[in-house]
């Protein structure tokens, strides 16, 4: 493939998962098309190229497309930045990458390690697990709280709401910016986080079950 085509295609690819996370386009119903060609990018560029400056961006989604064969290698690495809140290209952290990678190569590995400080809170604070999703009036459930402090991952989080949908019920409860963000970064993350159900209950239910 052109060194021409792999940048584009890095670079429509970024779009759409930023479009997906940001506003209201739905990437699976539309299979990441955009209306959106190698001319589109090269004028996106060229804003960024006046007086005679190099656009980094360019240099950003050439050496992406030189590093990622297929879009799923790029999707991948694209969800490790937008789920750490990197808004734009230039801010891309490759160590955020490789952290995402091995989280996801040892999923099972960090939902049991998960599951098990959601044990650690609810022995501490005396929670059954069906409480830990409770928010009272306004106040985080204290699922949130380890959610949002990243005492368990993202990953972890939407795993629990795949099986239990309890997001559903505590959004209508919390009103506060910080839940809305990341329930709204959950509901987009959602559809890219394949899982079987079964064995990750299974997992998480052995943990408690020893609890």
């Amino acid at each position: 493939m052109e060194v021409k085509k792999k940048t584009f295609n890095a670079w429509i690819t970024y779009q759409a998962i930023q479009a997906h996370f940001t506003r209201e386009y739905d990437y699976f119903k539309y299979n990441g098309k955009l209306n959106m060609n190698e001319h589109s990018m090269d004028k996106h560029f060229a804003k960024h190229e006046i007086g005679g400056n190099f656009s980094a961006q360019r240099t950003i989604f050439s050496n992406l497309g030189k590093a990622f064969d297929s879009k799923e290698d790029l999707i991948f690495f694209y969800l490790s930045q937008v789920t750490n809140n990197i808004p734009y290209p230039s801010m891309f952290d490759h160590d955020l990458y490789d952290e995402y990678k091995e989280r996801m190569n040892n999923f099972h590995f960090h939902l049991k390690r998960d599951t098990e400080e959601i044990m650690k809170y609810m022995d501490e604070y005396d929670k059954t697990f069906d409480e830990m999703f409770i928010a009272k009036g306004i106040n985080h459930p204290p699922i949130m709280k380890l959610g949002l402090s990243k005492t368990i991952s993202l990953e972890t989080f939407t795993t629990l709401d795949i099986m239990l949908d309890f997001l559903t019920a505590m959004e209508k409860k919390l009103i506060d910016p910080a839940s809305k963000d990341f329930i709204k970064l959950v509901r987009n993350y959602k559809p890219f986080l394949s899982i079987s159900v079964d064995k990750e209950k299974k997992i998480i239910m052995d943990v408690l079950n020893k609890g």
